[in-house]
């Protein structure tokens, strides 16, 4: 008896320094995010004097996210942002179900050299492609003022259209897994589908991605999230405020605070807020089907 209550009070004594050790370790992770939105609430001037990492807000204000909502300011990156993490999203799902559905039920003679090319190609760092990237896309022929040659121009450089044209492999990748996650499935339930007189489409749409709605998931979230968080492509592409993404547009603010002048801290914050809140809420609310479709690849039918 007297062993069964210390057992019981040594688990509850573990169990409580977990929860606090953990509880410590996720206030210390999110304490950044805090420390950012509390800081958008406070004038510059009053963030300047400011001489210790916790702050608190004694006359917060809104002011700084007015310049979302302003018509020179964030909106048109904003709406850039949300337009192109839609079409991406589009775009990835599609081309993984039509690539990854073909390459795991139907078997031609490039399948080999198409399934080695889209593993080769994620060895190879997006920064050795940078270079020759950008090079190809300032010389296309005829565009941007570009003669047969690729030259006179500067092709598509400050062209909205860079943000729409695939830059990478990434793409085939998802192909590759949502390959993996059909694998796992037997093909006697499209068979049965065929008998009955179902088409390509009809097995496609009724069948396959009923089934395959969690890898599905998982392919459109990092999707968004992926064309959400790059800045990269459009800081090196696009020296528009009007024509970039909002993650872009916070890159520049930020690379102008190494300049002289006035350097609105608070402000940064402000746009850093808003633009964490879109994947910050994708994450939370569909992590779960995140962990469902990882765990689908790996079942084996």
């Amino acid at each position: 008896m007297i062993h069964s209550q210390s057992y019981t009070i040594g688990k509850f004594t573990l169990k409580t320094v977990w929860i606090f050790v953990m509880t410590l370790c996720a206030l210390i992770s999110t304490y950044p995010l805090i420390y950012g939105f509390l800081a958008s609430l406070m004038t510059n001037r009053t963030f300047t004097s400011l001489g210790s990492l916790v702050i608190v807000p004694r006359n917060p204000t809104l002011q700084n996210y007015h310049v979302v909502f302003a018509m020179d300011g964030a909106l048109k990156p904003l709406i850039n942002s949300l337009m192109r993490s839609a079409w991406w999203t589009l775009v990835n799902c599609s081309v993984a179900v039509l690539g990854g559905y073909s390459l795991a039920r139907y078997e031609f003679k490039a399948k080999k050299a198409i399934l080695v090319g889209i593993i080769a190609a994620q060895v190879i760092p997006g920064v050795l492609t940078m270079m020759p990237t950008f090079i190809m896309i300032s010389r296309l022929p005829f565009v941007g003022g570009n003669n047969w040659l690729g030259q006179g121009g500067q092709g598509l450089i400050n062209n909205r259209l860079i943000l729409y044209l695939p830059m990478g492999w990434g793409v085939f990748l998802w192909s590759f897994l949502f390959m993996q996650s059909v694998k796992s499935f037997p093909p006697s339930f499209e068979e049965a589908a065929e008998i009955d007189g179902y088409g390509f489409w009809s097995i496609l749409f009724r069948i396959v991605l009923p089934m395959q709605g969690p890898i599905l998931a998982v392919v459109a979230i990092n999707s968004a999230l992926g064309a959400w968080n790059d800045w990269m492509t459009p800081f090196l592409y696009i020296n528009k405020t009007s024509e970039t993404t909002l993650t872009a547009w916070l890159g520049t603010m930020i690379a102008q605070l190494q300049q002289f002048g006035l350097k609105d801290y608070p402000r940064v914050f402000a746009v850093a807020t808003i633009a964490i809140i879109p994947p910050l809420g994708i994450f939370l609310g569909f992590q779960k089907f995140i962990i469902q479709g990882i765990a689908s690849v790996g079942i084996k039918g």
